[in-house]
């Protein structure tokens, strides 16, 4: 962290001395500027929150929100690889801890937004997988935010192509060094990376031996006519919707409920009934279709929950069903 006032630089260079290989952050101070409350951690790291007290210059933990043992967490690592028109894309690669990154089965998971991007900090999701044994690859697609304007503008109008093409790259790249096996591989997400999950299904089932979907969008113009009414001035709106699909009048080509019968591979599906950002009726007539075509499809749906997990009960019980679909269909 880079900051202007050059007092406040030297207390972070301080800090990063005092808590070395983390993320520090100052969260708080008192009035006088004496007391300092920090924070430090990082994607290997759950993290605490440490009291600095500048009279002595000395910091004590005062919180710790997660019970967990730092030593025990896998090593996630910054990579990067070239898709296939050349363009670098840079990812979080986590592998198992103790085991070798050879022939590894591959959880592939992109973020959600899709104008977002995933950051250096804690995931229990890919801590989870990778303490079951397999390594997560949390690509930094062409629209991801974070890299500059023109990475960004490069989503534009790629829903389902190229932003999908980049994730395909990466899980090729993995391959082609040998970290992981080709055979074994599942794609997974959330929001924006349920779509792309459910996508994937869709686009190359086989590529990918499962697909995991949490709030993920099945009907582009469906969402499209959901998310209009959020904005204040229709210009915004069609702003958005030049984002999202680009030259394209019809959204229906790269949206998966159009293609239910073409999924030949397993599929996990939920959604948190009180969500007001992704409708829950797109998880619901997804896996209607899916029914209907006699895919293989699991789901469950939380009455608790909206766009993320908003019980801890409905997280734990999502997180024993996730591995129980993984353990049979991409077993590690």
């Amino acid at each position: 962290m880079k900051w202007i006032d050059p007092k406040w630089q030297a207390l972070q260079q301080k800090l990063d001395k005092a808590l070395p290989n983390a993320t520090n952050s100052i969260v708080d101070t008192s009035d006088d500027e004496k007391r300092y409350l920090i924070w430090s951690g990082g994607a290997s790291d759950p993290g605490r929150y440490f009291l600095l007290d500048t009279a002595n210059w000395r910091m004590h933990p005062v919180v710790e929100p997660y019970l967990m043992d730092a030593s025990q967490m896998a090593e996630v690592r910054s990579v990067q690889y070239q898709a296939r028109d050349g363009l670098k894309i840079r990812a979080y690669l986590t592998t198992p801890k103790g085991r070798d990154a050879k022939s590894l089965p591959l959880i592939i998971l992109p973020h959600g937004g899709p104008f977002a991007r995933d950051d250096w900090t804690f995931d229990p999701i890919v801590q989870f997988l990778a303490n079951r044994g397999y390594a997560v690859l949390q690509p930094q697609f062409r629209g991801s935010t974070g890299y500059g304007k023109d990475f960004a503008s490069k989503g534009y109008g790629e829903f389902g192509k190229k932003m999908q093409d980049d994730l395909d790259d990466g899980v090729d790249w993995l391959v082609k060094t040998g970290q992981v096996d080709a055979k074994r591989v599942c794609i997974m997400g959330m929001s924006y990376g349920g779509y792309a999950a459910l996508w994937g299904a869709v686009r190359n089932p086989d590529r990918y031996r499962c697909a995991v979907s949490w709030a993920g969008v099945s009907d582009l113009d469906a969402l499209m006519k959901y998310d209009r009414k959020s904005f204040s001035a229709i210009r915004y709106f069609r702003e958005w919707r030049a984002k999202v699909a680009g030259d394209a009048k019809d959204l229906g080509s790269v949206s998966p409920i159009k293609y239910a019968d073409k999924v030949k591979i397993p599929v996990f599906i939920s959604h948190g009934e009180n969500d007001a950002r992704v409708p829950v009726k797109q998880s619901h007539s997804m896996v209607d279709a899916l029914t209907k075509s006699k895919a293989d499809v699991t789901s469950v749906f939380y009455k608790s929950s909206s766009h993320d997990f908003d019980s801890g009960a409905d997280f734990y019980d999502w997180l024993q069903r996730l591995d129980a679909f993984l353990a049979k269909h991409n077993p590690a």
